[in-house]
């Protein structure tokens, strides 16, 4: 039983100790908080702090030095001001006139001159208006003139045209475009053998053998549908022939005409370029192409 009561006694110590010792912590962390506080209060203040009213005192005392008892109004401020002091007289009511040394001479001046120049603007300008009607009347007949021309010009230019007919027929002869050897032949009904290519297909054109720099004629009459550039034939051109055909030519350089030009059967359309990558075995070469609707057509036996 005594062991019992001295155990409740050291518990019961032990929680007054362990409150004082908590009260007396709060207490210390409170009392350092409020002393931070004002400390950096005093070192954000420091140096900062203005007195609004001791500066009003100041500048009422300023004003005091520099004009003791002065208020003065309205009427005694003008009071102060005496026509000595202006560079020219004040301005009375309903007046139109402001005369300021050196503004006013200049626009006096210049207003007396636009009176005197406004008779004479009066007699250029009538003059200018008839010589404007003069200049009208100049364009106009000009403009008529050129009109006339150009119709002049349109006409002969469509004459011209009409009177080209394009009408090739199926069968008729072609001028050759190369002197050389047949490379590779037409064939659409089975494969040939492409060299450069390594493989069998079917070929729609005719592989001439030429001469780099040989001038190439064109095949009949035609008109220009095109002029391009092709990754394996290279440079090309198409001849409208009329009635559905055209003729390709490629393996060209320096082609001198554009497309709508027209040109007469052996008339110069290109000269021999090297070979593309795609025909490189092969050698130098022209390519040539017979259409009818889009559809091939071989001309071997038209040479």
């Amino acid at each position: 039983m005594r062991k019992n009561r001295i155990r409740k006694n050291n518990v019961k110590k032990e929680r007054i100790i362990m409150i004082a010792s908590s009260a007396f912590v709060l207490a210390a962390l409170t009392m350092t908080g409020i002393y931070i506080k004002n400390q950096s209060a005093e070192s954000k203040d420091e140096g900062y702090t203005l007195d609004f009213t001791a500066l009003e005192n100041n500048v009422e005392n300023k004003y005091q030095e520099i004009a003791p008892e002065v208020d003065p109004t309205l009427e005694e401020l003008e009071s102060y001001v005496t026509e000595d002091d202006l560079d020219y007289s004040p301005l009375e009511v309903g007046s139109t006139q402001i005369e300021i040394p050196g503004l006013t001479d200049n626009n006096n001046s210049a207003a007396s001159g636009s009176e005197n120049t406004s008779s004479n603007t009066g007699n250029s300008s009538n003059k200018k208006t008839e010589e404007g009607a003069d200049a009208e009347a100049e364009v106009e007949a000009a403009e008529e003139n050129s009109e006339e021309v150009q119709e002049e010009v349109t006409e002969s230019a469509q004459t011209a045209v009409e009177g080209k007919t394009l009408s090739y027929t199926e069968g008729q002869s072609l001028v050759r475009p190369a002197s050389g050897d047949i490379l590779i032949h037409y064939s659409m009904s089975s494969s040939v053998y492409f060299a450069t290519l390594d493989q069998y297909k079917y070929n729609s054109a005719v592989i001439l053998g030429a001469a780099e720099g040989d001038s190439i004629g064109a095949c009949a009459d035609g008109q220009v549908a095109s002029v391009f550039f092709d990754e394996e034939i290279g440079y090309a051109i198409t001849l409208d022939l009329g009635n559905g055909y055209q003729a390709t030519y490629g393996q060209l350089k320096d082609i001198p005409l554009t497309q709508g030009s027209y040109v007469n059967a052996g008339e110069l359309i290109g000269y021999v370029a090297s070979p593309t990558k795609y025909y490189s075995v092969e050698g130098t070469n022209v390519y040539f192409r017979m259409t009818r609707d889009g559809k091939s057509v071989n001309p071997e036996g038209l040479f």
